[in-house]
């Protein structure tokens, strides 16, 4: 028999990712149907649990409702507990995009210290919003694009977490404007990741097509002006785009797969960085 999630009207960014969340790691729910209700009923006024069939996410007074208690949890995390307690799963993205989502079902937000900063409005929770405007009592498209961006969320974060455990094992080296990390990889997350953290210079080698990304921080003064005409020396073959401020090397990326990769070894080009 089909599964059914009920949830209340206009979902928001706790009840989606609790649906998404359920669905994509419980394979009984994974085609369940999903219905919508005012916030607080139960489908056909039973209890939430009447049939195990029908789980009621972010409403409804069940185990997956929170709004009964003034405990700093969510529908979202609830739904996750449950999971890891009844099918013995884990999973390390979900752990790190929980507190997050928690946050942000509590209004926690506001509290920020740059709170009214306008970069917010490009989080998930207001483009979700955003969708409500466009598409007013849709509930059905608010889901499904909230659903995508959660599918587009754990990837990335997937993609983070993989980048900080490649980053650990980098090459630290000194430049003139301070310390340069360069990694071996295919992971795209490491470039800015590691800027993030406070390198000077990431150094990408490619580990799948042999091509070579470097980025600077701009606020570093760094300027590759340089180590670009070195190292078209070194390798005249390879094709090299310097961006125009001077922090961005590159040797082929997703928006140009084309240029010839370098035959230049990590460490070559390290070691042109140092010396510049």
């Amino acid at each position: 028999m089909q599964k059914t999630i009920v949830t209340h009207y206009s979902p928001d960014f706790d009840g989606i990712p609790a649906i998404w969340i359920l669905k994509k790691f419980h394979p009984d729910f994974e085609d369940a149907k999903v219905i919508f209700l005012p916030a607080g009923q139960t489908l056909d006024d039973k209890p939430a649990g009447f049939d195990p069939d029908v789980i009621h996410v972010d409403t409804g007074g069940g185990p997956f409702d929170h709004h009964e208690t003034n405990e700093y949890t969510c529908a979202a995390k609830l739904v996750w507990e449950w999971l890891k307690k009844e099918r013995g799963i884990t999973d390390e993205v979900i752990e790190r995009l929980m507190p997050t989502i928690t946050v942000y079902d509590h209004g926690k937000e506001v509290e920020w210290r740059d709170a009214l900063d306008d970069k917010y409005e490009l989080m998930l929770p207001a483009l979700i919003d955003g969708w409500k405007v466009l598409y007013p009592g849709q509930y059905e498209k608010v889901l499904e694009f909230g659903m995508k961006c959660m599918d587009a969320a754990y990837g990335i974060m997937k993609s983070k977490i993989e980048a900080e455990k490649i980053l650990a094992k980098g090459k630290v080296f000194d430049t003139k404007w301070g310390k340069g990390i360069g990694v071996e990889t295919e992971n795209e997350a490491v470039l800015q990741l590691g800027e993030k953290m406070g390198y000077s210079l990431v150094v990408k080698k490619d580990s799948k097509r042999q091509s070579v990304r470097i980025y600077g921080r701009s606020d570093r003064g760094v300027d590759l002006s340089q180590a670009c005409e070195k190292i078209k020396k070194l390798d005249p073959d390879a094709r090299w785009f310097l961006h125009a401020s001077g922090c961005l090397l590159l040797n082929g990326s997703a928006k140009q797969p084309r240029m010839n990769p370098t035959k230049l070894s990590l460490e070559k080009v390290i070691e042109v960085l140092k010396g510049v």
